[in-house]
């Protein structure tokens, strides 16, 4: 992997720095050990950034069985007690962090569905990076890319094995959408919470008038000496998108990746290889996606 990295410093203006953009959490489980690695994840986070009680659902989806050539149906009720049982065992079996309260509820519904719906009573919704069957392929499977596409609000992906850690560098995937002076203002709120480092990434597939644009686009956000806002601008050269942008994961201690989608095309544009679909970029690696609209 080839390079080119700016170092500088950030100065903003405080009318940036308003307070947090996080207040309620999603967590939606489905009783995998990748969603309990989520949970986790997810308390760890809150209690990190001084929220104390987050919302855990679990969402189920009643089917009709087959019995012999007939067709039948468990009563609902009986299902949802048994589901109803199943959740308390699950957070019975996975303690809570002792600084952050769980409320629990069971939903009836399809999962993307309604996790979509009760994201707009949200700021965070927190995944698991893989589902029922625990393989990495499932984060951009059926239900987590169409939450990222179409939640209301920002989405953490947490791929199993992942363990929160204080952000003390966050990669930023650089593209003339994340680049708008919207996105990287959303991006200097969020890591309002941690300061960490923010490592502009651009996979370098672009000739020089085009990059010049996007020195210009930076100059106006950081010109005011008030609050130090460290950050890079890195460019890296590969073959792909997802090379380069893995192979920097895989390179440097970052905590955390960040993306930009505007609700559609984001997956298919960014991420459009089936290597890229079984890796999470990388496999310790949560993601963030952010929505401009």
């Amino acid at each position: 992997m080839d390079c080119r990295e700016v170092v500088a410093r950030v100065y903003l203006s405080p009318f940036i720095f308003f307070a947090s953009m996080i207040h309620k959490v999603l967590v939606s489980i489905d009783f995998s050990k990748g969603s309990a690695a989520a949970l986790r994840y997810a308390e760890a986070f809150s209690a990190s950034v001084g929220i104390r009680e987050i919302q855990v659902i679990h969402i189920f989806t009643p089917q009709t069985v087959a019995a012999g050539e007939a067709m039948s149906a468990v009563p609902v009720g009986e299902l949802m007690d048994a589901r109803e049982e199943a959740l308390a065992e699950f957070l019975r079996t996975h303690p809570p962090h002792p600084d952050v309260r769980r409320r629990s509820e069971l939903m009836l519904g399809f999962p993307a569905d309604k996790i979509t719906e009760e994201s707009k009573r949200y700021d965070l919704v927190i995944l698991g990076a893989t589902g029922d069957s625990d393989v990495l392929e499932s984060v951009f499977g059926s239900i987590a890319s169409e939450v990222a596409q179409k939640s209301h609000c920002p989405v953490l992906l947490v791929p199993y094995g992942a363990h929160f850690d204080e952000y003390r560098h966050i990669l930023y995937a650089s593209s003339s959408l994340s680049l708008s002076r919207k996105a990287v203002l959303k991006l200097m709120d969020f890591n309002d919470l941690f300061r960490a480092r923010i490592h502009f990434v651009h996979v370098n597939k672009e000739d020089g008038d085009n990059r010049r644009e996007r020195e210009k686009l930076f100059a106006p956000l950081f010109n005011n000496p008030d609050p130090e806002f460290a950050f890079e601008i890195v460019e890296v050269n590969a073959n792909s998108v997802r090379k380069g942008l893995v192979d920097y994961l895989q390179a440097n201690a970052v905590q955390l990746a960040v993306m930009v989608t505007e609700h559609r095309g984001f997956w298919e544009g960014l991420f459009h290889s089936s290597a890229t679909k079984q890796m999470v970029l990388h496999p310790e690696v949560p993601v963030l996606v952010f929505h401009l609209n």
